[in-house]
């Protein structure tokens, strides 16, 4: 329905005033491919967004009362040791944390990267077009030293010290020996549980499970046991469906978002900067690609290809920021959008993103990512 509605916009000129209409549509679009990309992956986020925005229409009365679970390590448990201190910086390239134990059937997977957090995710398989809302899944969370997380669920999690709250933090067991606390915050969906801990001195994790079936035990102890076995510091790069002949337009690498649900069913986005965002709240440039044959937009991206590059179905559009996107279709059965998010960036691309996509060597294939 959404995109019936905004489809007669695609040939409606830009009207004379501050209001930059490809920029409303885009960043709609943009929004809901990010919130598909998550969903994913991670059944269930915006209604636990949209519960942990407002919990007073919850009602503290409406909780069961906390459950102190029984303690069931991982039996490699104690193979897992933890960092004496965290991280300044965390390198958005490579993957600083991982699972450990999982309850079973949690098969796909994301990664969302940045310079201060770390995001994992690990869901139940879908075989629907339509992701399950009430699928299974757990969510891994971290900060470097001298951040903390946000009580809610937010895409950008990481805050700074004192700014994160204590309303509805439960005390917990320690994790590791390390202060531990349940937030009932996140834990507002069936059969769910957070816990948060002190990784390293002065940093933090938080593990959210939700919809955790019966068989598999109390969400409180599946997620205990899910902390008490995170492998820290396993520096392992993020691999990667498209590869840069230079570092685009000198940008650096600040955040990637990759899940991966099969082998051909699969998104990546990935964000360059040079240390802020734009005016808007963007990263100078972003790259989207997901797996996708179609030549026309048929509803699922921003519209159809009105010109070609190299052969393939594009279209070029233009902000007033003086930004600029590329989307080109069918591209090795890929569909690839690049967006720089102000002037200066598409200056430094060369006034346009031809260069860039020519520049690029794409891998269809996850078991080619590298």
């Amino acid at each position: 329905m959404e995109e019936k509605l905004l489809a007669p916009l695609r040939d409606v000129p830009l009207p004379p005033s501050a209001v930059d209409l490809h920029r409303a549509v885009r960043d709609g679009r943009q929004r809901v491919r990010r919130r598909r990309i998550a969903v994913a992956a991670t059944a269930g986020l915006a209604v636990v967004a949209v519960l942990a925005a407002a919990p007073a229409l919850l009602g503290r009365a409406d909780r069961p009362p906390p459950v102190t679970p029984a303690i069931t390590p991982s039996p490699t448990a104690t193979a897992a040791p933890v960092p004496a201190t965290a991280p300044a910086v965390f390198d958005p390239t490579r993957q600083y944390a991982e699972f450990g134990w999982l309850p079973p059937g949690l098969t796909e997977r994301t990664v969302r990267t940045g310079t201060d957090q770390l995001a994992l995710i690990a869901s139940a398989s879908q075989t629907s077009p339509r992701p399950v809302k009430d699928a299974p899944a757990a969510e891994l969370r971290l900060v470097t030293a001298a951040r903390d997380i946000a009580l809610g669920i937010d895409r950008d999690f990481a805050v700074p010290p004192g700014r994160a709250g204590s309303a509805g933090l439960e005390p917990a067991e320690p994790v590791n020996g390390r202060t531990a606390r349940w937030n009932t915050n996140a834990a507002v969906e069936p059969r769910s549980a957070a816990l948060r801990w002190e990784y390293a001195p002065g940093a933090w994790a938080e593990v959210i499970v939700r919809h955790i079936p019966e068989s598999v035990g109390d969400p409180r102890a599946v997620a205990r046991r899910i902390a008490l076995d995170v492998r820290y510091a396993v520096d392992r790069p993020i691999r990667l469906p498209v590869r840069f002949d230079a570092p685009p337009a000198g940008l650096k690498p600040v955040a990637y978002l990759v899940s991966v649900r099969s082998s051909e069913s699969w998104d990546a986005e990935l964000s360059y900067g040079a240390g802020k965002r734009t005016k808007y709240g963007d990263w100078p440039l972003v790259v989207l690609i997901l797996p996708r044959k179609s030549a026309t937009g048929d509803y699922g991206v921003i519209a159809d290809p009105t010109s070609r590059i190299d052969g393939h179905p594009a279209r070029r559009s233009s902000s007033l920021d003086g930004g600029a996107s590329l989307q080109v279709y069918g591209a090795q059965g890929l569909y690839v959008e690049m967006s720089a998010h102000d002037k200066a960036t598409l200056r430094r691309l060369g006034g346009n993103l031809d260069g860039l996509f020519r520049s690029a060597t794409f891998e269809p294939n996850v078991a080619d990512w590298r």
